[in-house]
């Protein structure tokens, strides 16, 4: 049976078709690399003030103000949702908001 490389010091051959379906592999690894980047660029360019935010995450807009304003004891620490004070509201990224919502599943 004929293996699909060999190795002669350091040098490697490789049967075509055995190296295509590698890059075919590492194509599909590092698009979908490139596919998650994205979706996380996506979510932090993506802005919602502290009403929406309430929404996204199933509770009150006051309680949202209270995480950004006290934070919210979590494992025995105190973690606050990252915000930025715009006039009498606030933005929150959606990436922020997501990580912060993972982390009071952990509670």
């Amino acid at each position: 049976m004929e293996t699909d490389y060999s190795i002669v010091g350091n040098t490697i051959t490789m049967r075509l078709d055995y190296m295509d379906k590698l890059m075919k592999k590492v194509a599909i690894v590092a698009a979908d690399a490139a596919v998650e980047k994205y979706k996380e660029e996506m979510l932090r360019d993506e802005k919602l003030g502290s009403k929406d935010a309430s929404i996204k995450i199933g509770v009150s807009k006051v309680t949202i103000i209270r995480y950004i304003t006290n934070g919210k004891k979590i494992g025995g620490r105190t973690v606050k949702l990252k915000a930025t004070k715009t006039g009498r509201d606030y933005i929150i990224s959606r990436l922020d908001l997501e990580k912060f919502k993972e982390q009071l599943k952990t509670e």
